[in-house]
């Protein structure tokens, strides 16, 4: 099996980056300024801890170095909705911080399911992981790229679109991770 940061950087690189996914993220890829550490910690406080450490570390970071950062969390919950509350904890924060006009944060999870949606929708698949994610990402550069209010519609349609034309076993081979 491969180690948790080879995995996290393939699915950056193959899914999120060569689907096109995320069509802002491909610059700052090629400039090397996404960040994409591991929190091997198994407790709630362990990890708390790392994403404040690696918070600190990107607001003293210029973004023209690091940009946005991913956080890998294998020994997180397989639970998708109980790593999906850690992360709004995680956002109650930095809205007790006043640091949410600064940072957002975005979950993937191998089982990650939007609202609303069957498990097995293949939609959900814009999000699935190969292991918990936290992606932290500066609100300016969301601003920036976000320039008409519309625009994050019509990516998520893109994405649904471009997911449901791919067949089976094109989204087996590139998901491959997620077979258990």
């Amino acid at each position: 099996m491969e180690n948790t940061l080879t995995l996290t950087n393939y699915w950056l690189r193959t899914i999120v980056i060569g689907l096109d996914l995320c069509p802002f993220a491909r610059i700052p890829y090629e400039r090397g300024q996404i960040r994409v550490v591991e929190c091997q910690d198994s407790t709630e406080e362990g990890q708390v801890g790392f994403f404040l450490e690696e918070l600190e570390y990107l607001h003293q970071t210029e973004s023209s170095e690091v940009s946005t950062t991913l956080i890998a969390y294998p020994n997180a919950s397989s639970d998708f909705r109980v790593f999906n509350d850690f992360v709004g904890d995680l956002e109650y924060m930095l809205e007790e911080a006043e640091l949410s006009d600064v940072f957002q944060l975005v979950a993937f999870h191998p089982e990650f399911v939007f609202e609303e949606t069957d498990f097995d929708h293949v939609g959900n698949y814009v999000n699935r992981s190969p292991v918990p994610v936290l992606h932290i990402l500066r609100s300016e550069d969301i601003a920036r790229a976000l320039k008409n209010p519309k625009d994050g519609e019509i990516i998520s349609f893109n994405n649904d679109r471009k997911l449901h034309e791919m067949d089976k076993a094109k989204l087996d081979e590139l998901f491959y991770f997620l077979k258990k």
